[in-house]
């Protein structure tokens, strides 16, 4: 069996119009939401077996506030570029290059990429993916490059309940 997580990054600043878009940091709400939901999954005994992030910085700051939460070493932390490529079927297809000895997997990246990969594994059950939002879904099969045949379960959907959905 395999948990995949999808994790859209915490709320982002927009201060500094000259900034690049890779270069965003998190602002004060997503820092707090960001561990507020690492605790959620912890309370859920959620033990990940690999982290990915997105290289822009507010997924991987995300993903740093997650892995502190659930005793995951923030050195062990993966970045992978496709990550901030906003192109579902190269994110589908690193997934599915997964190596199967992980069974738990956490990835960080951007709408509206995982909201459309959410509804793909769930046939449309994900209204939306506010920032900082997760996604869990349970696939029965033990190798990830057979998840898109396999069963698949929705598992988890949060988002921090004190705001408002957002983009």
């Amino acid at each position: 069996m395999k948990k995949l997580f999808l994790i859209r990054h915490a709320k982002s600043s927009h201060d500094d119009l000259k900034m690049k878009d890779i270069d965003r940091t998190l602002n004060n709400r997503g820092k707090e939401d960001a561990p507020m939901m690492g605790k959620i999954l912890k309370e859920k005994g959620v033990k990940p077996d690999l982290i990915f992030s997105s290289p822009a910085v507010r997924a991987l700051e995300t993903a740093k506030f997650f892995s502190k939460e659930l005793n995951y070493p923030v050195d062990s932390i993966l970045i992978d570029p496709v990550l901030y490529s906003f192109n579902q079927s190269l994110i589908l297809s690193f997934i599915l290059s997964i190596d199967s000895s992980a069974e738990t997997v956490l990835l960080f990246s951007h709408n509206p990429t995982f909201h459309e990969l959410a509804n793909y594994f769930t046939r449309n059950k994900i209204p939306s993916m506010p920032t900082c939002s997760i996604v869990g879904i349970e696939f029965i099969t033990d190798k990830w490059d057979e998840i898109e045949e396999s069963e698949k379960h929705l598992v988890l959907y949060e988002f921090p309940k004190k705001y408002k959905e957002d983009e």
